[in-house]
């Protein structure tokens, strides 16, 4: 039998090793893709609130390119209440599932992501400002799931999760620097703020699965893009916690957007809110 006090520990680490935020409805983009003619561009926003009492967390702004309409790149701005960006987001899809991507918060100095050098692909890692980076060559798995991969691999299984297959993946945890196996079920389908969604629940396998929070996120039955988050951010607050959020996407506020949309979000100044 686990003791009390190693469940608690159980949570205490593993709560910091969830990569999946909003950005899950996404592919997302870090390196700048010359703009051709048949590149569209979209932009959308979410609000990210505590789930204990909806107290304003932070926004998220989402510019995403696409090429004859595959989708190439995303930059993800998280900004303060005042409008302000204090982290950001890149990912580059150089793989379907587990894409290059590099997040890095200006609150706490945290950065981490997966990297392409030359021929070799590494996962990377830092805590703080104060904190030495730490790296590994990105595990060899098959099939194996990262960051905004997420999504895809939910394109990918729509109908066999909504058919009650329950289904498993190695997700990669950057803060860990090794893959984890998470487990995908189709919960329900229902309503988030009117919009009919199919809502997916994400856990750790085994036991693990029992004594960690778990993930939910509601895709829209009409197009399945993300409508809401319910789980652990990957940010984190001024205790080097993972914030425990909901995150609305309003289908309404998605939009046409342009080059300089994307250009903006990627050069914009990082600061800590005030």
């Amino acid at each position: 039998m686990v003791s009390r006090c190693e469940c608690s520990s159980m949570q205490k680490r593993l709560r910091l090793v969830y990569a999946l935020t909003a950005w899950l409805g996404c592919c997302i983009a870090g390196a700048a893709a010359a703009a051709g003619n048949d590149d569209t561009y979209l932009t959308y926003t979410g609000t990210a609130v505590a789930q204990r009492n909806d107290s304003f967390l932070y926004h998220e702004q989402h510019v995403l390119q696409y090429r004859d309409g595959k989708l190439q790149s995303r930059v993800v701005l998280y900004t303060c209440r005042d409008g302000a960006a204090f982290a950001r987001k890149e990912v580059s899809y150089v793989d379907a599932f587990a894409p290059d991507f590099a997040l890095e918060d200006a609150s706490n100095g945290m950065h981490e992501g997966i990297r392409t050098q030359g021929s070799t692909r590494e996962v990377f890692f830092r805590a703080d400002t104060a904190a030495t980076e730490t790296s590994r060559p990105l595990p060899h798995v098959h099939a194996l799931v990262a960051d905004a991969g997420f999504d895809a691999f939910v394109q990918a299984n729509w109908q066999s999760l909504l058919q009650g297959q329950s289904l498993t993946m190695d997700f990669l945890v950057p803060s860990r620097l090794e893959d984890m196996g998470f487990k995908v079920d189709h919960v329900r389908s229902g309503e988030a703020d009117g919009v009919p969604v199919e809502m997916f629940r994400l856990k750790l396998s085994g036991f693990l699965g029992w004594v960690t929070p778990s993930i939910d996120v509601y895709y829209s039955v009409k197009d399945h893009t993300l409508v809401r988050y319910v789980g652990l951010s990957d940010l984190r607050n001024g205790s080097n916690e993972n914030f425990n959020v909901r995150i609305d996407f309003p289908p309404q506020e998605r939009k046409s957007a342009d080059p300089q949309a994307m250009l903006t979000a990627r050069r914009a100044p990082l600061a800590p809110c005030h």
